[in-house]
């Protein structure tokens, strides 16, 4: 392994290990990144298993926040509680993003195996955004999304049926995409043990 890439694993690993300490990591996805990034060749860098959110938007994306944010299924009565007190002169954005995993690899041949295990275990959307000689940055992406506006100007712009609705279609997209994560983290654990 080249220094260069080594430096790298090392620093993206001590990342990764602080920011499990700090309960910053999604624990759904924690166990595959520990998994990954045991591995010589390769090492992850931001992933999420999918969340379901609600996003203050005042109108430019540097000044976006959450209202709510869960890795996890959710109850319709935390998103209501939630759209309580709505904010002025914002718009409130309900949305379901599904799993998204990145992983380096040293070599061009394993990042064109961990596209292949990602394609068979489901996930359409995978490609190498990064071509750098001994750096391959692999991203795994699921494809399911939601992105709703539900509020605008401190008013609601939907009922209590749809906002309902949405958490149970988001609910069903997200065990979806956990039963998709589990898939590839045992293909993974297959094919790269």
């Amino acid at each position: 392994m080249d220094s260069r890439f080594r430096n790298q694993k090392v620093y993206a690993v001590d990342k990764f290990r602080n920011a499990v300490r700090e309960k910053l990591v999604d624990t759904g996805i924690t166990p595959l990144l520990e998994f990954i990034n045991s591995l010589e060749d390769f090492y992850t860098t931001s992933s999420c298993a999918g969340r379901i959110s609600l996003i203050r938007d005042p109108g430019t994306k540097t000044e976006n926040a959450w209202l709510g944010k869960w890795h996890s299924v959710v109850k319709s009565e935390d998103i209501a509680q939630k759209l309580k007190n709505l904010p002025e002169n914002e718009r409130i954005w309900f949305k379901y993003e599904p799993t998204i995993l990145h992983i380096v690899s040293r070599t061009v041949e394993g990042a064109k195996e961990i596209l292949k295990i990602a394609r068979n275990s489901g996930f359409k959307r995978a490609g190498i955004q990064s071509l750098k000689n001994g750096r391959y940055v692999v991203e795994i992406c699921g494809t399911d999304r939601i992105d709703v506006p539900v509020a605008e100007n401190g008013k609601l712009l939907v009922n209590e049926d749809y906002i309902k609705y949405l958490v149970d279609l988001a609910n069903r997209k997200y065990q979806r995409g956990k039963k998709r994560l589990k898939r590839l983290e045992s293909n993974l654990r297959d094919n790269l043990s």
